[in-house]
């Protein structure tokens, strides 16, 4: 959805210390063609879980999706935050 404020307030400060400015704006921004894939995830352990996602970054028929992982955590009663983008 492009929502960068939201999308960076979702992460952890690990997860923000690992990727600069600018790679957090190429990741929020990926255009209109974008689209992605998230399977089933396992518990890594309580309250941590991975995902294994594929990115879709545009519609160019060249361009291979990038099959990477996403890591989430709670945090609090129900929150939720994402402690590694993929």
């Amino acid at each position: 959805m492009e929502d960068h404020e939201t999308g960076i307030m979702m992460l952890t400060d690990s997860a923000r210390e690992h990727v600069s400015p600018e790679q957090l704006q190429s990741f929020f921004s990926p255009g209109p063609q974008a689209a992605y894939e998230i399977a089933h995830g396992r518990r890594l352990r309580r309250g941590i879980y991975e995902f294994p996602v594929v990115l879709f970054r545009n519609s160019n028929a060249t361009e291979h999706p990038e099959p990477c992982t996403m890591v989430v955590r709670r945090e609090g009663k129900s929150d939720w935050v994402v402690d590694k983008l993929p």
